[in-house]
């Protein structure tokens, strides 16, 4: 009898992890035409969208209605080009500017209420201009954090610009040709990065200092697992993987131990090989299929 149960304790447990991962869909639509850079939850039911080639933000609500165009004021001339967001306090955005090299908070509202300059001066008096930013995210201490490719750091900022802190990734990671370009920062300390390269995440929990590959190991209904072209993190360090293969695919881990527990997650999409992208933002994912620009607002339930 004992053993009836403890086989049958196994079985349900086999059955859990190869459970595919619930995801209720909060919005779909069809945004305006162009390259998406990125996107975030504005305020409580607003999708803020980045379009840098248009040098504006299309403010969309859940129902995927058109609300406005954020630009900066003066219009075209200042030749704003949003690369990367992320969510700031009272439920703002952080937008990062490439072409003024500067950080703005966005107001639910839309309009622009801070500028942070993202610029530091070296020893010898030169300074250096991040024009080329990745990614850029919130983390320990509120200190927004910059990925830059091009010199394989992540750097740290208070909320008047002044440096605090650096990772140099180069220096922790095994390999020289790796391709960095996204990055998530959690409140204790724990950090995110995509290798493009490699189409893997690394990560570190806490305050650990070095990195580790995160495994997605196979699930049970799935053949193969591809390669990793993105991913984002919420609070609780659960991570979204988007992958390649099979059209384009999701999967959610969640922390278990040293490792990650996968599961798909159970999200239909169109016909077809697709080029996904996803963030979390205000306690959503953001999905978004970077060729057919279809966009979904996601809840994933554990």
């Amino acid at each position: 009898m004992r053993l009836l149960l403890l086989i049958t304790f196994a079985v349900m447990l086999l059955c859990d992890s190869a459970r595919a991962a619930e995801a209720r869909i909060i919005a779909r639509f069809v945004p305006e035409a162009g390259s998406i850079a990125d996107a975030a939850i504005l305020g409580t039911d607003h999708i803020a969208l980045l379009y840098p080639a248009e040098g504006r933000i299309a403010d969309y609500s859940l129902e995927g209605r058109l609300m406005q165009h954020i630009i900066r004021e003066g219009g075209a001339e200042l030749q704003f080009q949003p690369t990367a967001c992320t969510e700031g306090p009272d439920l703002s955005i952080w937008v990062f500017d490439e072409a003024a090299h500067r950080v703005f908070q966005i107001a639910p509202d839309g309009n622009f209420t801070r500028s942070i300059n993202l610029a530091y001066e070296y020893a010898d008096g030169t300074v250096l201009a991040l024009s080329r930013v990745g990614d850029i995210d919130v983390g320990k201490d509120g200190l927004l954090w910059v990925l830059l490719p091009d010199r394989g750091t992540i750097t740290a900022f208070d909320k008047e610009g002044n440096m605090k802190d650096q990772v140099y990734l180069q220096k922790l990671l095994p390999w020289p040709d790796a391709v960095y370009a996204r990055t998530a920062n959690l409140a204790d300390g724990s950090m995110f990065v995509l290798d493009y390269h490699q189409g893997a995440v690394l990560y570190r929990r806490g305050q650990e200092t070095d990195f580790h590959r995160l495994i997605l190991n196979r699930p049970a209904e799935v053949d193969s697992v591809p390669g990793v072209q993105d991913f984002a993190v919420d609070e609780s360090g659960n991570v979204m993987l988007a992958t390649y293969g099979n059209g384009g695919e999701l999967y959610f881990l969640e922390p278990n131990g040293t490792d990650y527990l996968a599961r798909r997650v159970d999200l239909k999409l169109p016909e077809g090989e697709h080029r996904l992208a996803c963030r979390y933002s205000n306690g959503r994912f953001i999905v978004w299929l970077r060729d057919s620009q279809l966009v979904y607002v996601l809840e994933v339930r554990q």
